[in-house]
């Protein structure tokens, strides 16, 4: 056998990470309390730099410096991050946690947990029963039975089907056995709102006396116990960017209040200066290297986020500016081309960060459809659900859960109560009320 040796030469592509370009991607994908933490070690470990917490700062003078064409008098609210980024469990999951501890069979369990996903965010089941019915093929003694199981949970009030029904559950939670408060709530709750008072104190035959201790009792019963559940809060997200209308503009940017300040410490400078200690030296500037490093890395990610925050707000302007219903379609691909950057930067700046805004306090990646299908946002599912609605047999409408069932056969999985909850943005009314017209 003949052994050769040859020398091939081949031109090849590859892609070699530097130290520096690794930090600035595991940067750009930190969540702010991570790269908090991250500061906070390098503190530890690095002796020439200095890490101030930004306790106070001067956002008017922050808006100046980075919107120069906005005038300071335009701004109008003061900016409070107190508003809107609780993040907290769901009530659909604090409901569902509850019914675990009830002893149940198999079947109640199942109507109670769609009874349940069927309650709207205000805590009351607005869904008709008919349609809870005809999904779960069962009579209307079996729904009740369980309907009364989830009205024992809290918040009290919770699977109410109107206020009525909602304060007198409470009502009874209080152990109150007047005749006449309970009377008010079922009839004369117009009359009440209207402060209609002597009415009231002459039709039930009561000095005013009465009935300001009656009406107490009432005003402090809960009308939306879904509200009530925002006390069960469990963690707090510092928004990332906020938006903020300015006249007819939207001023976007930064939030780094919570990231701590790096800088040199001066100390350090003048030993590098002075001393002719050659070790000194070389330590004092592979940790000065490291600090800037750190530092560029830090304000590359904060520029970054802005720019694609900037894009974001830019292409889904009427979300900003009428509400979610004006959400459009839109992928990674097409921030990163406005941008001339890579959809996987993108993905990283996106990822695990979150904007306030004039309607609440999302996640970057909710303005993205790549969730359902690369093309579909929630304007898009509303389209086919009205589509779908608009070809029915009118004399047998689809019920909520067999338009998810349609849905579904396109590949696209969203819940009952999302359908539910769309259907009524749009003012279409249940499938048992469609079929009366």
């Amino acid at each position: 056998m003949e052994m050769r040796f040859n020398l091939d030469i081949r031109q090849t592509q590859k892609l070699v990470l530097t130290k520096q370009l690794k930090q600035s991607l595991e940067i750009l994908t930190m969540t702010t309390s991570e790269l908090e933490e991250k500061i906070i070690k390098e503190n530890e470990e690095n002796p020439v730099i200095t890490v101030e917490k930004n306790e106070n700062i001067d956002w008017l003078r922050y808006i100046q410096k980075n919107k120069k064409d906005i005038i300071q008098n335009e701004i109008s609210e003061t900016i409070n991050l107190e508003n809107m980024i609780k993040y907290q469990m769901t009530l659909y999951d604090y409901l569902k946690d509850q019914v675990r501890y009830i002893n149940l069979d198999k079947k109640d369990k199942k109507i109670i947990h769609y009874i349940i996903d069927s309650i709207d965010e205000d805590g009351y089941l607005r869904v008709d029963i008919k349609d809870i019915q005809k999904d779960l093929r069962i009579d209307e003694k079996t729904l009740l039975k369980n309907l009364k199981v989830v009205q024992t949970l809290e918040p009290s009030g919770v699977g109410a089907r109107n206020l009525k029904e909602c304060l007198l559950i409470q009502l009874k939670e209080l152990r109150n056995n007047e005749d006449i408060i309970e009377n008010i709530i079922k009839e004369d709750l117009d009359l009440l709102a209207k402060k209609k008072y002597k009415d009231l104190c002459r039709k039930y035959k009561i000095k005013e006396e009465k009935l300001f201790d009656i009406c107490k009792i009432i005003k402090n019963l809960e009308p939306k116990p879904g509200r009530k559940f925002s006390s069960y809060t469990n963690n707090y997200i510092q928004p990332d960017v906020i938006v903020e209308k300015v006249g007819s503009d939207l001023l976007v940017y930064i939030n780094d209040k919570h990231i701590p300040t790096i800088t040199i410490n001066k100390f350090y400078e003048e030993i590098l200066k002075n001393t002719k200690d050659e070790n000194a030296k070389e330590y004092i500037k592979e940790k000065l290297n490291r600090a800037v490093t750190l530092i560029k890395n830090i304000e590359n990610r904060k520029n970054t986020i802005l720019k694609i925050s900037e894009e974001i707000v830019n292409i889904q302007k009427e979300f900003f500016t009428k509400g979610k219903r004006y959400l459009k379609p839109m992928i990674l691909k097409d921030i990163a081309n406005k941008l001339n950057i890579h959809e996987s930067t993108v993905s990283r700046a996106v990822n695990g960060k979150y904007i306030l805004t004039p309607y609440g306090l999302f996640e970057l990646k909710y303005f993205f459809s790549s969730g359902l299908n690369e093309a579909i946002a929630s304007t898009s599912i509303k389209d086919m659900i009205k589509e779908i609605i608009d070809s029915e047999n009118k004399q047998k409408p689809y019920s909520d859960q067999q338009i998810v069932d349609i849905l579904k056969n396109k590949n696209i999985n969203v819940s009952r109560r999302t359908v539910a909850k769309y259907r009524e943005e749009m003012g279409i009314l249940s499938s048992s009320r469609r079929k009366s017209l």
